[in-house]
């Protein structure tokens, strides 16, 4: 039996690591920068109606709209803060800072994977290296299962308890702040970002993760049993 050249076992592994972490990235890429995710919530969650109740104002669609670009807007395209017509406090502008770096960290994540992850197969197109099997799987199984098991821990830790899954995660990204626990009175740009919207955001990053896993799952059983070469 031939041995397998230690490059390619390197390479093999960093290509089942980058294939999880894009997989991760992309999907929580996916509600991150997509506007039109959140116009398509406003009627379906009654924002501008709760929002109007709560303040007794009378603001419209497109104020709710305005109010989300202008956020959208600081956090991607580093623009001033604004809220639009709606209320802010510099409480909520410095919470609104502290998700910028997340943010950007998570596209550049998702960009530096799926870069080497096309260096990799541009490599192996080229015959520079092997893919090593492990236990007789492909490498993107092993991604798939991994980033699978993500999905299914925290889905079930959110199917349990969103409230207390929302709650871990800004204390385990924003430790020792508060400024995340917005006080409508005097934010009301919270009004427009219930709770239900933050709910299908992380529907859409299960949803993202289970494809793609589902995906490199059925690639490596395929792949398993010489169904695809």
């Amino acid at each position: 039996m031939k041995k397998n050249n230690k490059l390619d076992i390197c390479l093999s592994i960093l290509l089942m690591v980058m294939a999880s972490i894009f997989i991760i990235s992309f999907s929580i890429y996916l509600p991150l920068n997509n506007r039109q995710f959140y116009y398509n919530q406003i009627d379906n969650l009654n924002i501008v109606e709760d929002l109007n109740e709560y303040t007794h104002e009378n603001y419209t669609k497109e104020d709710v709209i305005e109010a989300f670009d202008d956020v959208m807007d600081f956090i991607w395209k580093g623009k001033e803060f604004k809220t639009g017509k709606l209320k802010f406090s510099e409480s909520g502008k410095s919470h609104f800072a502290d998700c910028v770096p997340l943010f950007v960290l998570d596209l550049v994540v998702w960009i530096v994977s799926g870069s080497t992850l096309i260096v990799l197969l541009l490599l192996l197109g080229l015959k520079k290296w092997k893919v090593v099997n492990f236990f007789n799987y492909s490498p993107l199984f092993y991604s798939g299962i991994i980033s699978l098991l993500i999905v299914l821990l925290i889905g079930m830790f959110g199917i349990i308890d969103f409230n207390k899954l929302f709650n871990v995660f800004h204390k385990l990204f924003f430790p020792g702040k508060e400024n995340w626990q917005f006080d409508p009175r005097y934010d009301e740009v919270i009004m427009i970002l219930p709770q239900d919207f933050f709910m299908n955001c992380a529907i859409l990053m299960g949803v993202g993760l289970l494809t793609l896993s589902s995906i490199s799952i059925v690639y490596g059983i395929l792949k398993r049993y010489k169904f695809y070469k």
